[in-house]
């Protein structure tokens, strides 16, 4: 009996060795379900990754691209794995359907890389997945691709999403978001203000909690929605440490101390300036328009002066021709 059992068990050892290798530039750890590929100079996701692992890491390498079904090269996904980190290397594309195969994926970081590029469908088939960090990842005007990609049909189950320090200015208003979606975290982005059709789409939202804090606000009565929202609600998780960012007069202050009145609007001095150029050139016009309606009239007052003064002129010049110098004839007689 024992022969068979040794046998028995060197076959399993065999086969299990055989399902979870190890690729050389990664390090297997607990039955093979950790695998970390750290610091490896890595330019493409590593060949021979064991299909059982549950969370892979491969962070710090050079990946600049992550292309069509990426992580199919072991010629079928990892239905395991729940957990991805490609953090920090580099990334600046990610394209169709990039994450094919890793159906049961749940966590996600893409955090400090530098994209440029994300596919409308980048995010296609991560039906189960809850969290998606992408910290200090976006480079600037990339929010277009940006709220496409995060549209629910690709995202269905998302309920935390990290977009913390990156470069976005706006915020999309027409894409519907995720009804799972719990915690959307914005902090340290270039956010000047927030759209009313924006705070409307969170409202309906009712579990989910926004986080604001440092983005340069501009406190003016454009940002009154999002103030009255914050007045009465607690959905903003970092309610207590939103500033002001302008105008001048309000610079510093927190959100949540000001007052309604305190949210003006500049004048604007461009459309005055053109408001008077408007009016000026009406006036211009219609002087215009006067004289050349009253052209006749104004030649006829024109002779009419001309010959007035005639008369008085040319009896100066007369006396002016007999005594051009009246002043002096009494100096000579004197002489």
């Amino acid at each position: 009996m024992t022969w068979p059992f040794s046998l028995a068990v060197l076959g399993v050892l065999v086969s299990w060795a055989g399902v979870c290798p190890c690729p050389s530039e990664c390090r297997c750890t607990d039955k093979s379900r950790l695998v970390e590929c750290r610091n490896r100079n890595l330019t493409r996701i590593p060949q021979g990754i064991p299909l059982c692992v549950h969370n892979l890491l491969i962070t710090g390498n050079s990946i600049s691209i992550l292309r069509e079904a990426a992580f199919m090269g072991n010629g079928s996904g990892f239905a395991s794995l729940a957990t991805l980190s490609l953090h920090g290397n580099r990334i600046q594309g990610i394209g169709p359907s990039a994450f094919e195969g890793l159906s049961n994926l749940r966590i996600l970081n893409l955090s400090d890389n530098a994209l440029v590029s994300i596919a409308a469908d980048a995010f296609l088939g991560l039906c189960q997945l809850h969290s998606l960090r992408m910290n200090y990842a976006l480079q600037p005007s990339l929010e277009g691709q940006l709220w496409t990609a995060l549209h629910p049909t690709n995202l269905p189950n998302l309920s935390e999403l990290q977009l913390v320090g990156n470069y976005l200015t706006w915020l999309s208003e027409g894409t519907p978001m995720s009804s799972s979606l719990q915690v959307l975290d914005l902090r340290s982005n270039l956010l000047d203000r927030i759209e009313r059709g924006t705070i409307s789409s969170w409202q309906t939202h009712i579990k989910l909690k926004v986080y604001l804090s440092s983005n340069p606000l501009m406190c003016d009565c454009e940002l009154q929605p999002l103030y009255l929202w914050l007045k009465n609600t607690s959905q903003i998780g970092d309610e207590q440490h939103i500033v002001c960012f302008g105008p001048n007069t309000l610079n510093g202050s927190a959100l949540n101390q000001l007052t309604l009145e305190e949210f003006e609007c500049p004048e604007d001095t461009a459309a005055s300036y053109v408001f008077l150029g408007i009016v000026l050139a009406l006036i211009g016009a219609t002087f215009v328009m006067v004289l050349y309606l009253n052209r006749r009239g104004i030649w006829r007052w024109a002779r009419t002066f001309r010959k007035v003064c005639h008369d008085p002129m040319e009896g100066y010049e007369y006396r002016y021709e007999l005594d051009p110098a009246p002043r002096m004839a009494g100096v000579t007689a004197v002489v």
